[in-house]
Protein backbone atom coordinates (compact mmCIF):
# COMPACT_ATOMS: atom_id res chain seq x y z
CA UNK A 1 0.00 0.00 0.00
CA UNK A 2 2.85 2.41 0.84
CA UNK A 3 4.39 1.75 -2.60
CA UNK A 4 1.05 2.60 -4.22
CA UNK A 5 0.76 5.83 -2.26
CA UNK A 6 4.26 6.85 -3.36
CA UNK A 7 3.56 6.14 -7.04
CA UNK A 8 3.43 8.98 -9.58
CA UNK A 9 -0.20 8.23 -10.47
CA UNK A 10 -1.37 8.34 -6.85
CA UNK A 11 0.52 11.57 -6.17
CA UNK A 12 -0.93 13.12 -9.34
CA UNK A 13 -4.49 12.18 -8.36
CA UNK A 14 -3.87 13.57 -4.89
CA UNK A 15 -2.70 16.86 -6.39
CA UNK A 16 -5.86 17.13 -8.50
CA UNK A 17 -7.99 16.83 -5.37
CA UNK A 18 -7.96 20.42 -4.11
CA UNK A 19 -8.57 20.69 -0.38
CA UNK A 20 -9.83 23.67 1.56
CA UNK A 21 -6.29 24.15 2.90
CA UNK A 22 -4.50 24.00 -0.46
CA UNK A 23 -2.39 26.93 -1.60
CA UNK A 24 -4.39 27.34 -4.81
CA UNK A 25 -7.67 27.65 -2.94
CA UNK A 26 -6.20 30.00 -0.35
CA UNK A 27 -4.92 32.24 -3.14
CA UNK A 28 -8.36 32.21 -4.78
CA UNK A 29 -10.01 33.26 -1.52
CA UNK A 30 -7.61 36.16 -1.06
CA UNK A 31 -7.30 37.20 -4.71
CA UNK A 32 -7.68 40.90 -5.50
CA UNK A 33 -10.75 40.64 -7.83
CA UNK A 34 -12.76 38.75 -5.19
CA UNK A 35 -11.76 41.21 -2.46
CA UNK A 36 -12.71 44.16 -4.69
CA UNK A 37 -16.04 42.48 -5.53
CA UNK A 38 -16.97 41.84 -1.91
CA UNK A 39 -15.75 45.29 -0.85
CA UNK A 40 -17.91 46.89 -3.53
CA UNK A 41 -20.95 44.94 -2.42
CA UNK A 42 -20.16 45.85 1.18
CA UNK A 43 -20.06 49.55 0.29
CA UNK A 44 -23.43 49.33 -1.45
CA UNK A 45 -24.87 47.43 1.54
CA UNK A 46 -23.72 50.21 3.87
CA UNK A 47 -25.22 52.81 1.54
CA UNK A 48 -28.62 51.13 1.69
CA UNK A 49 -28.18 49.93 5.28
CA UNK A 50 -31.26 51.56 6.77
CA UNK A 51 -33.45 50.53 3.85
CA UNK A 52 -32.28 46.90 3.98
CA UNK A 53 -33.08 46.74 7.71
CA UNK A 54 -36.67 47.84 7.14
CA UNK A 55 -37.45 46.30 3.75
CA UNK A 56 -39.19 42.93 3.83
CA UNK A 57 -38.22 42.27 0.21
CA UNK A 58 -34.50 42.97 0.72
CA UNK A 59 -34.33 40.86 3.88
CA UNK A 60 -35.88 37.95 1.93
CA UNK A 61 -33.85 38.28 -1.29
CA UNK A 62 -32.06 35.00 -0.57
CA UNK A 63 -35.42 33.21 -0.26
CA UNK A 64 -36.62 34.94 -3.43
CA UNK A 65 -33.50 33.73 -5.27
CA UNK A 66 -34.17 30.19 -4.06
CA UNK A 67 -37.80 30.41 -5.21
CA UNK A 68 -36.68 31.61 -8.66
CA UNK A 69 -34.20 28.74 -8.89
CA UNK A 70 -37.01 26.30 -8.04
CA UNK A 71 -39.12 27.83 -10.84
CA UNK A 72 -36.14 27.45 -13.20
CA UNK A 73 -35.79 23.74 -12.39
CA UNK A 74 -39.51 23.14 -12.88
CA UNK A 75 -39.46 25.00 -16.21
CA UNK A 76 -36.93 22.52 -17.60
CA UNK A 77 -39.88 20.14 -18.10
CA UNK A 78 -41.65 22.19 -20.75
CA UNK A 79 -39.99 25.54 -21.55
CA UNK A 80 -37.86 26.24 -24.61
CA UNK A 81 -34.22 27.31 -24.38
CA UNK A 82 -34.99 31.04 -24.60
CA UNK A 83 -37.51 30.91 -21.75
CA UNK A 84 -35.18 28.83 -19.60
CA UNK A 85 -32.37 31.32 -20.25
CA UNK A 86 -34.64 34.22 -19.33
CA UNK A 87 -35.65 32.58 -16.04
CA UNK A 88 -31.99 31.91 -15.27
CA UNK A 89 -31.23 35.56 -15.98
CA UNK A 90 -33.94 36.69 -13.55
CA UNK A 91 -32.56 34.39 -10.83
CA UNK A 92 -29.05 35.78 -11.44
CA UNK A 93 -30.29 39.38 -11.18
CA UNK A 94 -32.12 38.57 -7.94
CA UNK A 95 -28.93 37.08 -6.53
CA UNK A 96 -26.89 40.15 -7.53
CA UNK A 97 -29.49 42.31 -5.78
CA UNK A 98 -29.14 40.08 -2.72
CA UNK A 99 -25.36 40.53 -2.69
CA UNK A 100 -25.65 44.28 -3.19
CA UNK A 101 -28.46 45.07 -0.75
CA UNK A 102 -28.64 42.44 1.99
CA UNK A 103 -26.29 43.17 4.89
CA UNK A 104 -23.53 40.64 5.41
CA UNK A 105 -23.93 38.98 2.00
CA UNK A 106 -20.64 37.96 0.37
CA UNK A 107 -19.62 35.97 -2.67
CA UNK A 108 -18.43 32.64 -1.32
CA UNK A 109 -15.89 30.24 -2.78
CA UNK A 110 -15.13 26.53 -2.56
CA UNK A 111 -12.25 24.32 -3.74
CA UNK A 112 -14.09 23.31 -6.93
CA UNK A 113 -13.96 26.95 -8.04
CA UNK A 114 -10.26 26.58 -8.91
CA UNK A 115 -10.71 24.27 -11.95
CA UNK A 116 -13.97 26.06 -12.84
CA UNK A 117 -12.20 29.43 -12.93
CA UNK A 118 -9.41 27.96 -15.06
CA UNK A 119 -12.03 26.46 -17.39
CA UNK A 120 -13.89 29.76 -17.90
CA UNK A 121 -10.60 31.63 -18.46
CA UNK A 122 -9.59 29.16 -21.17
CA UNK A 123 -13.03 29.45 -22.76
CA UNK A 124 -12.59 33.22 -22.86
CA UNK A 125 -9.15 32.78 -24.43
CA UNK A 126 -10.63 30.54 -27.13
CA UNK A 127 -13.21 33.25 -27.89
CA UNK A 128 -10.54 35.96 -28.12
CA UNK A 129 -8.54 34.00 -30.69
CA UNK A 130 -11.48 32.43 -32.55
CA UNK A 131 -11.62 32.95 -36.32
CA UNK A 132 -15.41 33.29 -35.91
CA UNK A 133 -15.56 35.94 -33.21
CA UNK A 134 -19.27 36.81 -33.14
CA UNK A 135 -20.60 33.22 -33.17
CA UNK A 136 -17.98 32.40 -30.49
CA UNK A 137 -19.16 35.31 -28.33
CA UNK A 138 -22.72 34.03 -28.71
CA UNK A 139 -21.64 30.54 -27.62
CA UNK A 140 -19.61 31.98 -24.74
CA UNK A 141 -22.65 33.93 -23.50
CA UNK A 142 -24.41 30.61 -22.84
CA UNK A 143 -21.51 29.46 -20.69
CA UNK A 144 -21.65 32.76 -18.82
CA UNK A 145 -25.31 32.08 -18.00
CA UNK A 146 -24.58 28.50 -16.89
CA UNK A 147 -21.60 29.46 -14.74
CA UNK A 148 -23.38 32.51 -13.28
CA UNK A 149 -26.23 30.16 -12.39
CA UNK A 150 -23.69 27.89 -10.70
CA UNK A 151 -22.62 30.86 -8.54
CA UNK A 152 -26.27 31.48 -7.62
CA UNK A 153 -26.86 27.79 -6.87
CA UNK A 154 -23.77 27.60 -4.66
CA UNK A 155 -24.65 30.69 -2.65
CA UNK A 156 -28.28 29.72 -2.00
CA UNK A 157 -27.00 26.43 -0.55
CA UNK A 158 -24.20 28.14 1.37
CA UNK A 159 -26.73 30.43 3.07
CA UNK A 160 -29.05 27.58 4.09
CA UNK A 161 -27.62 24.07 3.54
CA UNK A 162 -30.99 22.37 4.15
CA UNK A 163 -32.19 23.82 0.84
CA UNK A 164 -30.29 21.01 -0.89
CA UNK A 165 -32.92 18.52 0.28
CA UNK A 166 -35.67 20.66 -1.25
CA UNK A 167 -33.73 20.81 -4.52
CA UNK A 168 -33.39 17.02 -4.55
CA UNK A 169 -37.15 16.81 -3.92
CA UNK A 170 -37.97 19.25 -6.74
CA UNK A 171 -35.80 17.43 -9.29
CA UNK A 172 -37.13 14.03 -8.14
CA UNK A 173 -40.74 15.24 -8.43
CA UNK A 174 -40.32 16.71 -11.92
CA UNK A 175 -38.56 13.56 -13.11
CA UNK A 176 -41.34 11.41 -11.63
CA UNK A 177 -43.99 13.46 -13.44
CA UNK A 178 -42.08 13.14 -16.72
CA UNK A 179 -41.72 9.40 -16.12
CA UNK A 180 -45.50 9.03 -15.76
CA UNK A 181 -45.98 11.02 -18.98
CA UNK A 182 -43.48 8.72 -20.71
CA UNK A 183 -45.31 5.60 -19.54
CA UNK A 184 -48.56 7.08 -20.87
CA UNK A 185 -46.91 7.83 -24.22
CA UNK A 186 -45.67 4.27 -24.42
CA UNK A 187 -49.11 2.83 -23.61
CA UNK A 188 -50.86 4.86 -26.32
CA UNK A 189 -48.06 4.13 -28.80
CA UNK A 190 -47.01 7.70 -29.56
CA UNK A 191 -45.67 8.18 -33.09
CA UNK A 192 -42.13 9.29 -33.85
CA UNK A 193 -41.71 12.90 -34.96
CA UNK A 194 -38.48 12.10 -36.84
CA UNK A 195 -36.30 9.16 -37.89
CA UNK A 196 -35.04 8.36 -34.41
CA UNK A 197 -33.97 4.78 -35.08
CA UNK A 198 -32.55 2.71 -37.90
CA UNK A 199 -35.44 0.52 -39.11
CA UNK A 200 -33.63 -0.94 -42.12
CA UNK A 201 -33.31 -4.72 -41.94
CA UNK A 202 -35.38 -4.76 -38.74
CA UNK A 203 -38.44 -6.92 -38.11
CA UNK A 204 -41.58 -4.90 -37.26
CA UNK A 205 -41.76 -6.46 -33.77
CA UNK A 206 -38.25 -5.13 -33.06
CA UNK A 207 -39.15 -1.49 -33.74
CA UNK A 208 -39.47 0.42 -30.46
CA UNK A 209 -42.01 3.09 -29.58
CA UNK A 210 -39.68 5.84 -28.37
CA UNK A 211 -41.14 8.29 -25.85
CA UNK A 212 -40.04 11.92 -25.60
CA UNK A 213 -41.95 13.48 -22.68
CA UNK A 214 -42.63 17.22 -22.76
CA UNK A 215 -39.07 18.61 -22.93
CA UNK A 216 -38.39 21.08 -25.74
CA UNK A 217 -37.40 20.23 -28.39
CA UNK A 218 -39.21 16.89 -28.43
CA UNK A 219 -36.46 14.31 -28.70
CA UNK A 220 -36.08 10.91 -26.97
CA UNK A 221 -32.30 11.27 -26.55
CA UNK A 222 -32.71 14.63 -24.80
CA UNK A 223 -35.52 13.17 -22.71
CA UNK A 224 -33.40 10.15 -21.82
CA UNK A 225 -30.55 12.45 -20.82
CA UNK A 226 -32.87 14.45 -18.57
CA UNK A 227 -34.21 11.31 -16.88
CA UNK A 228 -30.68 9.97 -16.36
CA UNK A 229 -29.58 13.32 -14.89
CA UNK A 230 -32.50 13.39 -12.45
CA UNK A 231 -32.73 9.67 -11.64
CA UNK A 232 -30.14 9.84 -8.80
CA UNK A 233 -32.36 12.45 -7.11
CA UNK A 234 -35.25 9.98 -7.23
CA UNK A 235 -33.03 7.30 -5.69
CA UNK A 236 -31.65 9.82 -3.19
CA UNK A 237 -35.18 10.86 -2.19
CA UNK A 238 -36.00 7.19 -1.53
CA UNK A 239 -32.99 6.68 0.76
CA UNK A 240 -33.51 10.01 2.53
CA UNK A 241 -37.15 9.15 3.25
CA UNK A 242 -36.05 5.81 4.73
CA UNK A 243 -33.42 7.47 6.95
CA UNK A 244 -35.98 10.04 8.10
CA UNK A 245 -38.48 7.22 8.77
CA UNK A 246 -41.19 8.56 6.43
CA UNK A 247 -42.95 5.36 5.25
CA UNK A 248 -45.50 7.02 2.92
CA UNK A 249 -42.85 9.06 1.15
CA UNK A 250 -40.64 5.95 0.96
CA UNK A 251 -43.39 4.06 -0.89
CA UNK A 252 -44.00 6.96 -3.28
CA UNK A 253 -40.25 7.33 -3.88
CA UNK A 254 -39.87 3.61 -4.55
CA UNK A 255 -42.73 3.81 -7.05
CA UNK A 256 -40.98 6.81 -8.65
CA UNK A 257 -37.75 4.81 -8.95
CA UNK A 258 -39.58 2.04 -10.83
CA UNK A 259 -41.45 4.52 -13.05
CA UNK A 260 -38.24 6.36 -13.96
CA UNK A 261 -36.48 3.09 -14.78
CA UNK A 262 -39.32 2.19 -17.16
CA UNK A 263 -39.32 5.67 -18.69
CA UNK A 264 -35.59 5.52 -19.44
CA UNK A 265 -36.08 2.14 -21.11
CA UNK A 266 -39.00 3.49 -23.16
CA UNK A 267 -36.89 6.37 -24.52
CA UNK A 268 -34.87 3.87 -26.54
CA UNK A 269 -31.85 6.12 -25.99
CA UNK A 270 -28.81 3.88 -25.99
CA UNK A 271 -26.70 6.64 -24.45
CA UNK A 272 -29.26 6.86 -21.65
CA UNK A 273 -28.99 3.09 -21.19
CA UNK A 274 -25.23 3.44 -20.70
CA UNK A 275 -25.75 6.30 -18.26
CA UNK A 276 -28.36 4.26 -16.39
CA UNK A 277 -25.99 1.28 -16.17
CA UNK A 278 -23.28 3.53 -14.71
CA UNK A 279 -25.73 4.93 -12.14
CA UNK A 280 -26.95 1.50 -11.05
CA UNK A 281 -23.40 0.15 -10.67
CA UNK A 282 -22.40 3.25 -8.66
CA UNK A 283 -25.47 3.01 -6.41
CA UNK A 284 -24.80 -0.69 -5.87
CA UNK A 285 -21.16 -0.02 -4.93
CA UNK A 286 -21.92 2.96 -2.65
CA UNK A 287 -24.82 1.27 -0.86
CA UNK A 288 -22.72 -1.87 -0.37
CA UNK A 289 -19.87 0.14 1.12
CA UNK A 290 -22.21 2.04 3.46
CA UNK A 291 -23.94 -1.15 4.63
CA UNK A 292 -20.67 -3.00 5.28
CA UNK A 293 -19.08 -0.04 7.11
CA UNK A 294 -21.93 1.91 8.74
CA UNK A 295 -24.14 -1.11 9.49
CA UNK A 296 -21.57 -3.88 9.79
CA UNK A 297 -23.49 -5.53 12.63
CA UNK A 298 -26.74 -5.69 10.61
CA UNK A 299 -26.42 -9.14 9.01
CA UNK A 300 -30.01 -9.04 7.76
CA UNK A 301 -29.29 -5.79 5.88
CA UNK A 302 -26.29 -7.36 4.14
CA UNK A 303 -28.46 -10.30 3.09
CA UNK A 304 -31.16 -8.00 1.72
CA UNK A 305 -28.54 -6.06 -0.26
CA UNK A 306 -27.09 -9.28 -1.69
CA UNK A 307 -30.53 -10.66 -2.62
CA UNK A 308 -31.53 -7.37 -4.23
CA UNK A 309 -28.38 -7.35 -6.38
CA UNK A 310 -28.97 -10.93 -7.51
CA UNK A 311 -32.68 -10.33 -8.19
CA UNK A 312 -31.86 -7.08 -10.00
CA UNK A 313 -29.28 -8.67 -12.31
CA UNK A 314 -31.55 -11.64 -13.07
CA UNK A 315 -34.48 -9.28 -13.61
CA UNK A 316 -32.54 -7.18 -16.14
CA UNK A 317 -31.48 -10.30 -18.03
CA UNK A 318 -35.07 -11.63 -18.04
CA UNK A 319 -36.53 -8.33 -19.31
CA UNK A 320 -33.98 -8.14 -22.13
CA UNK A 321 -34.60 -11.74 -23.18
CA UNK A 322 -38.40 -11.30 -23.01
CA UNK A 323 -38.46 -8.09 -25.08
CA UNK A 324 -37.29 -8.37 -28.73
CA UNK A 325 -37.45 -4.58 -29.14
CA UNK A 326 -35.26 -3.89 -26.11
CA UNK A 327 -32.95 -6.76 -27.02
CA UNK A 328 -32.44 -5.35 -30.52
CA UNK A 329 -31.95 -1.83 -29.19
CA UNK A 330 -29.24 -2.88 -26.71
CA UNK A 331 -27.46 -5.20 -29.15
CA UNK A 332 -27.34 -2.37 -31.70
CA UNK A 333 -24.93 -0.56 -29.35
CA UNK A 334 -22.32 -3.17 -30.29
CA UNK A 335 -23.22 -3.28 -34.01
CA UNK A 336 -20.64 -0.58 -34.82
CA UNK A 337 -20.75 0.24 -38.56
CA UNK A 338 -23.70 -2.07 -39.19
CA UNK A 339 -26.01 0.40 -37.44
CA UNK A 340 -26.49 3.69 -39.32
CA UNK A 341 -26.59 5.79 -36.13
CA UNK A 342 -23.35 4.23 -34.87
CA UNK A 343 -21.73 4.69 -38.27
CA UNK A 344 -22.79 8.35 -38.32
CA UNK A 345 -21.21 8.94 -34.92
CA UNK A 346 -17.98 7.24 -35.95
CA UNK A 347 -17.73 9.50 -38.98
CA UNK A 348 -18.36 12.54 -36.79
CA UNK A 349 -15.70 11.36 -34.31
CA UNK A 350 -13.11 11.05 -37.10
CA UNK A 351 -13.90 14.50 -38.52
CA UNK A 352 -14.07 16.09 -35.08
CA UNK A 353 -10.74 14.61 -34.04
CA UNK A 354 -9.16 16.08 -37.16
CA UNK A 355 -10.64 19.45 -36.14
CA UNK A 356 -9.04 19.09 -32.74
CA UNK A 357 -5.63 18.21 -34.21
CA UNK A 358 -5.67 21.43 -36.24
CA UNK A 359 -6.84 23.53 -33.26
CA UNK A 360 -5.36 21.66 -30.32
CA UNK A 361 -3.86 24.60 -28.44
CA UNK A 362 -6.74 27.03 -27.79
CA UNK A 363 -9.61 25.51 -29.76
CA UNK A 364 -12.06 27.06 -32.21
CA UNK A 365 -14.29 28.84 -29.68
CA UNK A 366 -17.44 27.74 -27.83
CA UNK A 367 -20.90 27.09 -29.23
CA UNK A 368 -22.57 24.79 -31.75
CA UNK A 369 -22.69 27.57 -34.37
CA UNK A 370 -18.88 27.85 -34.41
CA UNK A 371 -18.64 24.06 -34.54
CA UNK A 372 -21.07 23.78 -37.46
CA UNK A 373 -19.33 26.45 -39.54
CA UNK A 374 -15.86 24.94 -39.10
CA UNK A 375 -16.99 21.31 -39.16
CA UNK A 376 -18.04 21.76 -42.80
CA UNK A 377 -14.36 21.88 -43.79
CA UNK A 378 -13.68 18.51 -42.15
CA UNK A 379 -16.88 16.51 -42.46
CA UNK A 380 -17.24 13.35 -44.47
CA UNK A 381 -19.74 14.02 -47.26
CA UNK A 382 -23.41 13.76 -46.18
CA UNK A 383 -22.50 13.52 -42.49
CA UNK A 384 -23.24 17.02 -41.16
CA UNK A 385 -23.32 17.53 -37.38
CA UNK A 386 -23.89 20.25 -34.77
CA UNK A 387 -21.63 18.68 -32.16
CA UNK A 388 -18.84 16.14 -31.69
CA UNK A 389 -21.16 13.62 -29.94
CA UNK A 390 -18.65 13.34 -27.10
CA UNK A 391 -18.31 15.88 -24.30
CA UNK A 392 -14.55 15.46 -23.92
CA UNK A 393 -13.89 15.76 -27.65
CA UNK A 394 -16.30 18.70 -27.84
CA UNK A 395 -14.54 20.46 -24.95
CA UNK A 396 -11.12 19.89 -26.53
CA UNK A 397 -12.36 21.31 -29.85
CA UNK A 398 -13.94 24.36 -28.20
CA UNK A 399 -11.12 25.44 -25.88
CA UNK A 400 -8.12 23.26 -26.68
CA UNK A 401 -6.12 20.72 -24.76
CA UNK A 402 -5.77 22.93 -21.69
CA UNK A 403 -9.53 23.54 -21.58
CA UNK A 404 -10.04 19.79 -21.69
CA UNK A 405 -7.55 19.42 -18.83
CA UNK A 406 -9.46 21.99 -16.75
CA UNK A 407 -12.76 20.18 -17.34
CA UNK A 408 -11.22 16.79 -16.54
CA UNK A 409 -9.69 18.31 -13.42
CA UNK A 410 -13.13 19.44 -12.27
CA UNK A 411 -14.71 16.03 -12.92
CA UNK A 412 -11.80 14.19 -11.24
CA UNK A 413 -11.98 16.46 -8.18
CA UNK A 414 -15.73 15.86 -7.91
CA UNK A 415 -15.40 12.08 -7.94
CA UNK A 416 -12.41 12.08 -5.57
CA UNK A 417 -14.18 14.29 -3.06
CA UNK A 418 -17.39 12.29 -3.38
CA UNK A 419 -15.50 9.03 -2.77
CA UNK A 420 -13.74 10.50 0.28
CA UNK A 421 -17.06 11.52 1.82
CA UNK A 422 -18.61 8.10 1.20
CA UNK A 423 -15.63 6.43 2.88
CA UNK A 424 -15.52 8.93 5.75
CA UNK A 425 -17.38 9.06 9.08
CA UNK A 426 -19.78 11.76 7.89
CA UNK A 427 -23.44 11.36 8.82
CA UNK A 428 -25.59 9.25 6.53
CA UNK A 429 -27.78 12.13 5.33
CA UNK A 430 -24.77 14.01 4.01
CA UNK A 431 -23.38 10.86 2.39
CA UNK A 432 -26.66 10.32 0.54
CA UNK A 433 -26.81 13.94 -0.61
CA UNK A 434 -23.24 14.05 -1.90
CA UNK A 435 -23.56 10.59 -3.48
CA UNK A 436 -26.71 11.77 -5.26
CA UNK A 437 -24.80 14.66 -6.84
CA UNK A 438 -21.69 12.64 -7.75
CA UNK A 439 -23.70 9.75 -9.22
CA UNK A 440 -25.86 12.20 -11.17
CA UNK A 441 -22.75 13.74 -12.72
CA UNK A 442 -21.40 10.25 -13.48
CA UNK A 443 -24.57 9.29 -15.36
CA UNK A 444 -24.52 12.53 -17.36
CA UNK A 445 -20.83 12.12 -18.25
CA UNK A 446 -21.28 8.53 -19.45
CA UNK A 447 -24.32 9.46 -21.55
CA UNK A 448 -22.51 12.53 -22.86
CA UNK A 449 -19.65 10.43 -24.19
CA UNK A 450 -21.89 9.18 -27.02
CA UNK A 451 -24.44 11.97 -27.49
CA UNK A 452 -24.91 15.74 -27.79
CA UNK A 453 -27.53 16.31 -25.07
CA UNK A 454 -25.09 17.25 -22.28
CA UNK A 455 -24.84 20.77 -23.68
CA UNK A 456 -28.60 21.34 -23.73
CA UNK A 457 -29.87 23.75 -21.01
CA UNK A 458 -32.08 21.08 -19.42
CA UNK A 459 -28.97 19.07 -18.53
CA UNK A 460 -26.52 21.93 -18.04
CA UNK A 461 -28.55 23.52 -15.25
CA UNK A 462 -28.89 20.19 -13.44
CA UNK A 463 -25.17 19.51 -13.89
CA UNK A 464 -24.14 22.87 -12.41
CA UNK A 465 -26.70 22.44 -9.64
CA UNK A 466 -25.00 19.17 -8.67
CA UNK A 467 -21.56 20.84 -8.76
CA UNK A 468 -22.86 23.74 -6.63
CA UNK A 469 -24.41 21.40 -4.05
CA UNK A 470 -21.17 19.46 -3.81
CA UNK A 471 -19.20 22.68 -3.45
CA UNK A 472 -21.50 23.96 -0.71
CA UNK A 473 -21.20 20.76 1.33
CA UNK A 474 -17.67 19.52 0.66
CA UNK A 475 -15.63 22.12 2.60
CA UNK A 476 -17.31 20.92 5.80
CA UNK A 477 -17.31 17.31 4.70
CA UNK A 478 -13.61 16.99 3.93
Amino acid sequence: MSVLKESFFFRLINKLDISGNSKLFQELQSCLPLRILNSSFGAVQNLFGEMSDKSLIISNLSNISFFLVAILLISLMFADSSTIGMLAGIAILAFIACLALRKGSKQGTNPLDVPILLYIMLLFLSVAFSSLLFPAVKGFSKYVIYLSSYVVFFNIHKDKPKRAYYIVGIIATTVFIEALIAIHQNLIGVEELAGWQDTSNVNPEQIMTRVFGTLQPLNPNLFGGYLVAGFPCVIGAFFLSIIRKMPRLSIISLFAVGATLLAIIFTGSRGAYLGLAAILVAVMAISGHVIWHNFNDKTWLKRIWTYLIIIGVLGVIAVIIASPTLQHRILSIFAFREDSSNSFRMNVYISSFNMFLDNWLIGIGPGNEVFRLIYGHYMITAFDALSAYNIFLETAIECGIFGLFAFLWLITAIFLKGAKVVMSDENLMKKILISTCAVGILGMIVHGMVDTVFFRPQLQFIFWMYVAMLGAYLPKAE
